[in-house]
């Protein structure tokens, strides 16, 4: 339990390093999962993440890909195969806060494993 807790402390750290702390919970986890499945050569479309994600009701992904868009996590750009669907991906800020946060983690995960 208190390596849990440590370990949660520390992302907590990391996440008041960058905007991502600033995050509510559910736009933090919305984010998580969309950084977690994207792939450029694969797009991620709206609906996916909304069908697919299971991190809250439909209504509330969409009030939390708005939050991620404004904060600028996040981008969309209209399909160009299908103007109905939009394609989202994570910004260069995303990229970053990811990596600080990766970093953070392995850090505890080594010293942990001292």
């Amino acid at each position: 339990m208190d390596a849990w807790l440590n370990l949660r402390r520390l992302i907590d750290l990391a996440a008041n390093e960058t905007d991502f702390g600033q995050l509510d919970d559910r736009s933090q986890r919305v984010l998580e999962w969309v950084m977690h499945r994207y792939d450029p050569k694969d797009p991620l479309f709206v609906q996916s993440i909304v069908l697919d994600s299971r991190v809250a009701s439909p209504a509330t992904i969409h009030k939390c890909l708005a939050v991620l868009d404004r904060t600028g996590f996040l981008d969309f750009e209209v399909d160009p195969s299908d103007t109905r669907r939009r394609i989202v991906s994570p910004t260069s800020k995303a990229v970053k806060t990811f990596g600080i946060l990766s970093r953070r983690v392995s850090e505890w995960a080594h010293k942990q494993a001292k």
